[in-house]
């Protein structure tokens, strides 16, 4: 027991980035946390975490080590809720991480609805855009833009999620035109962090990818929807954040002859967690109302 106590503080450090916020998920203090990753790296005979007076940053062989330790712990969450003798039971915990605006559009609910129909399982829901091979995050089932496949893992691709380059009718009238692409390069953009600086659009040509300068980033996609009304800037962002503004006028579309390249939602989920009935049961669940809904 004390060595799976260890390896969770290690985990959630690792996940919430200091000792104290980790204090805060596990109800315990810093200082407990402290210990119990002190004594898991003694006994391993190597270090974690770079430590600074202001953050932790994993080094590589605590990178490599996360990765074992999620799959550890998991496996003692699944032995100890009857998983592994009753794979079929629909109870125990199951770990997700989708999107926030997918989770704002329909998820949520569906999410709801599973709790209600199968009340023995535990959902933990992580709204986040990043990509990553959840076997190795440590997730049961992820849904996201990922455009890189895992040999590990089963995925599901949905299909193209809508997105929309626009800015307030203010901010256009008192700007130069925008005929091309390339012509953002003299504009202030405003940028999500998780999907970077270049931008890229199809065009009769084939595609053009631009190199914009962000005047905002930010991985709050409804801030820079606010900043885009307020006339600050051209943002790109998925159409149900932008589907309000738009229809209120407060943003228009901009350049639609260049339409941007098609991100496609896809969901995945490791391939030894489909042996467990409750993650099939929800992961079936959650590619069809993907599939069915209207993002």
């Amino acid at each position: 027991m004390d060595m799976l106590l260890k390896l969770k503080a290690f985990v959630v450090t690792a996940d919430t980035g200091n000792f104290s916020a980790a204090a805060r998920t596990l109800y315990t203090s810093p200082s407990v946390i402290m210990k119990r990753v002190d004594e898991l790296e003694w006994d391993f005979k190597t270090t974690f975490f770079d430590r600074s007076t202001r953050r932790l940053t994993l080094t590589d062989t605590g990178q490599s080590y996360l990765t074992h330790a999620r799959q550890l712990l998991r496996s003692y969450s699944d032995m100890a809720s009857g998983a592994i003798l009753s794979p079929g039971a629909i109870e125990g915990p199951i770990r997700i991480k989708a999107p926030a605006v997918l989770i704002r559009q329909g998820l949520g609910d569906l999410f709801t609805r599973y709790r209600a129909e199968h009340p023995m399982v535990q959902l933990e829901i992580v709204a986040s855009d990043r990509g990553g091979n959840p076997a190795e995050e440590g997730f049961d089932i992820s849904v996201g833009m990922d455009q890189m496949a895992y040999s590990d893992v089963v995925e599901q691709v949905i299909r193209p999620f809508p997105r929309v380059m626009c800015a307030a009718p203010a901010y256009l009238a008192r700007c130069e035109a925008l005929l091309h692409p390339r012509d953002l390069v003299d504009h202030p953009c405003l940028s999500f962090s998780l999907a970077g600086s270049i931008w890229a659009f199809n065009s009769p040509e084939g595609r053009i990818e631009v190199d914009v300068r962000p005047g905002l980033i930010t991985n709050d996609e409804g801030y820079l929807c606010a900043a885009a009304r307020d006339g600050q800037g051209i943002v790109q962002l998925a159409l149900p954040i932008v589907a309000d503004a738009l229809t209120a006028g407060e943003l228009v579309p901009v350049l639609e002859q260049f339409p941007l390249v098609e991100r496609w939602v896809k969901i995945m989920v490791p391939t030894a967690r489909l042996e467990l009935t409750r993650v099939k049961l929800l992961f079936d669940k959650m590619a069809l109302h993907l599939t069915t809904d209207n993002i």
